[in-house]
């Protein structure tokens, strides 16, 4: 396993001794955590970011999309434990609304 050194404040590495001890966990252990824990959501986001994306150009693509206001009267409907109509793709020409 390679080892690498991280420069860090006197002031930041006390506060990760400090909160290591209190976890009854060692400095390093909580270092490795906390940047394992910082990739993954870091990587979840980019896929994230990736779908939407995707999602975006399929709909541009397509020409279709799901009214806004339909699909939230859908969610809410299915909230209080209805179980309504899905809201059905429509040419996303039509669901421009002019500014006021």
């Amino acid at each position: 396993m390679p080892t690498i050194s991280v420069k860090l404040s006197d002031a930041t590495k006390a506060r990760i001794d400090k909160f290591a001890a209190s976890k009854a966990t060692t400095s390093h252990a909580l270092m490795v955590g906390a940047i394992e824990a910082a990739l993954d959501s870091q990587e979840r986001h980019s896929a994230f970011v990736a779908q939407a994306l995707s999602s975006r150009d399929q709909m541009i693509e397509s020409g279709k999309a799901f009214d806004g206001d339909e699909v939230i009267t859908w969610l809410r409907s299915r909230g209080r434990g209805e179980k309504p109509a899905k809201p059905r793709l429509k040419s996303h020409k039509t669901l421009l609304k002019p500014a006021k």
